[in-house]
This record gives C-alpha cells, structure tokens and sequence, in this order.
C-alpha cells in the first residue's frame, strides 16, 4: 500500500515539474535537476517493484514445491519376530521389528514408534498373541497418552484399533501397560501398521 502511494506521488511530482521544466527550462536550472532527480527515483521505484513481484512469485513456487513433496500416502506394516515365544519388560514399548512397508518412512523398527510426518487422520491397528498363561495387556499411545487398550489371556490373541488426528511429529506405538513384564508371541503372529486416511 505505502508503495503504491509513493509511487503515485512520485508520478504526480514528475509531471508537475515536467510541466514546469519544459515552460521555463532556459530560465530555472534548479527546477531542471529536481526534475531528474525525481526521474531517477521513479526508475528506482518501478525497479524495486519489479523485484517485489519477482520475489512473490518465487516464494509461491517455493510454497507449491513443498506441498507437492508432502507426502499424500502414508503406510506402515510391521511384524514382531523376536522372541518367537517369549515376554516383553513391564511398561515397555513393544518394537515390531519386520519392516513389510513403510510408506513415507514414519515408522522406525528401532523404537517401535511411529512418527506421524505430516498433519492428518490415520488409522492405526495392533494385534498380538500371548504367548503362555497368564495376561497380556497391550495399549496404543498417542505421544504419553494411552488411546486404546486390549487384553488377551491364555496364548489368546487381542487386537487393538484406533482412527487418530497426529500433528506432523506426534507419536504412536505399542506399550505393555502391566506392570510386569508379559508373554508375547513374536515369530510374524504380532504386528502393528497404520496408514494416513486423510491429509489435513
């Protein structure tokens, strides 16, 4: 806004002093320099209004290419394998280790925890089977939240699902939420996966 009024004052100035260059050019010197002297900023101004449009265009282009790089699917398969019949510590992340897909690259098999990489809706399910008697409770958390929650008893298995809203960088994974440790059938018979349902 303030350019554009500059703009207008300078273009008004300068036909002003045209006007009065041209009747008394011979007679007033001095209206002859501020004349080019407001040339001179008029050219500058229209120069540097050139570069502001330049410059709003780039940053547009640049926002379209990033939006473009956002992924627009986003999927995870993992299967637990080790240990084939074993248990899993008290309060501890399980980590499905067995990557089958990783669409979008949000799930680590290091941690066991899936990080969302972009804002959206998802969906997310775990499955596991106990694997002696005695309990198997099994929690879906959303960063230290617990979301959902399952329980499987005597080598039964429990599923547990959950649609979520993630910010970009919020965190879901499978927790033991007893507070001791419990038995859990890896061998590919547990799994975790999600997938983006929508993109917001």
């Amino acid at each position: 806004m303030f350019l554009s009024v500059l703009y207008c004052v300078l273009s008004l100035s300068s036909v002003v002093y045209s006007v009065n260059v041209e009747r008394r050019s011979s007679e007033n010197g001095f209206l002859w320099i501020i004349a080019k002297q407001l040339d001179r900023l008029e050219n500058r101004f229209l120069d540097m209004q050139k570069q502001y449009n330049s410059r709003g265009a780039e940053i547009e282009s640049i926002k379209e290419t990033i939006q473009k790089q956002s992924p627009s699917i986003v999927t995870f398969l993992a299967l637990l394998i080790s240990p084939p019949y074993g248990s899993i510590a008290a309060h501890a992340t399980v980590k499905f280790e067995r990557i089958t897909e990783n669409i979008g690259s949000g799930y680590n098999s290091g941690t066991g925890i899936f990080t969302a990489p972009i804002k959206g809706l998802y969906h997310f399910t775990a499955s596991a089977r106990q694997s002696k008697s005695g309990f198997l409770h099994l929690g879906l958390f959303r960063n230290n939240a617990q979301m959902a929650v399952s329980v499987a008893v005597n080598f039964n298995s429990l599923t547990i699902g959950a649609t979520l809203t993630l910010q970009s960088g919020d965190r879901v994974y499978v927790k033991n939420v007893w507070d001791q440790p419990s038995g859990i059938v890896g061998a590919g018979q547990s799994y975790f996966s999600g997938s983006l349902v929508h993109k917001m």
